[in-house]
């Protein structure tokens, strides 16, 4: 039995190393560019809190709070923004996963934490971009395929190409509304498009992930210099309950020593000591495969604590 974890363990590190070589190329050729000027729109602007609640709900009361949707090169992405302050402080870029579902539960912690956050940020922005479903779809039978006919340098293309598509969609907005010290909260597949934003823009400031679903983990942060590196804050957060599983086989809390490890490689070839830090939460409860893939509530005070 030992020999055959051990075997698996030595085929998942040659899959791994040969999807790093395609991923660097594909980086390099791609998302260096930071092309701004896309077809951008405001299609929906409300205030009404009584219309915001019909698409988030609850609301705690008496926050100065709207809703915007935008079509961005054909795309429809909806921000509800919340104004803490009017202090000169950064702001909190939210996305959770792709679902409105997974919308609405990191909302939900993050709404519940507001009086917390004010004390570091003046307004949160909560990103919902489920019109991208579809496209999801597509780029995931195309990536099911790949796996099956063992086209490594292959599988996880297309969605890449859709997170980067919706990173490039989200930095437009941003630029945008001349925001200039944006710190940037993922939660699983909204960890893969943070962490793509974190590329195309030095405004970005701070990179939190919770339960992050991203094949090659942070990685791709070996593009940004030394100099760069050093200035943004990161804190990684999971919970040991998380049970979910990823598409290449690693359950969620298993990932955090990959991150810890990957970080410590990056600091040690760039010679550099990173504003880094990562929490394994517990509940105390039994694991489960689907109800605690979600940002754990005390994550948001350890983010407080690290600015």
């Amino acid at each position: 039995m030992k020999l055959i974890l051990i075997i698996i363990n030595m085929l998942t590190d040659i899959y791994k190393i040969k999807y790093l070589k395609y991923k660097n190329k594909y980086i390099n050729l791609k998302y260096k560019q930071n092309q701004l000027g896309g077809a951008l729109n405001i299609i929906d602007n409300i205030n009404d809190r009584d219309k915001i609640i019909e698409f988030l709900d609850p609301i705690p009361d008496e926050i100065n709070i709207s809703k915007t949707t935008y079509n961005v090169n054909g795309n429809i992405i909806h921000i509800v923004k919340i104004t803490l302050n009017q202090d000169i402080k950064p702001v909190l870029f939210s996305l959770a996963g792709l679902s409105h579902k997974s919308f609405i539960g990191t909302s939900t912690v993050i709404l519940s934490k507001l009086d917390i956050l004010s004390q570091k940020f003046k307004e949160i922005y909560l990103v919902e971009y489920a019109s991208f479903k579809e496209k999801q779809d597509v780029a995931c039978s195309r990536r099911d395929k790949y796996k099956e006919s063992k086209d490594i340098d292959n599988i996880y293309k297309p969605e890449l190409d859709m997170n980067n598509e919706i990173a490039e969609n989200i930095n437009e907005i941003i630029y945008k509304l001349k925001l200039t010290d944006v710190h940037l909260l993922g939660k699983c597949n909204g960890g893969w498009i943070t962490l793509l934003l974190l590329l195309k823009n030095d405004i970005y400031k701070g990179l939190y992930l919770a339960v992050p679903g991203i094949p090659f983990n942070v990685s791709i942060l070996n593009e940004l210099t030394p100099d760069r590196l050093k200035e943004i804050n990161f804190l990684f957060g999971w919970t040991k309950q998380d049970g979910y599983k990823f598409n290449w086989d690693s359950k969620s809390f298993e990932e955090k020593k990959v991150y810890d490890k990957m970080i410590n490689t990056i600091e040690n070839e760039k010679g550099i000591k990173m504003k880094y830090k990562s929490i394994m939460y517990d509940n105390m409860q039994i694991e489960d495969d689907k109800k605690y893939h979600e940002i754990f509530p005390k994550m948001i005070n350890d983010i407080i604590l690290t600015l």
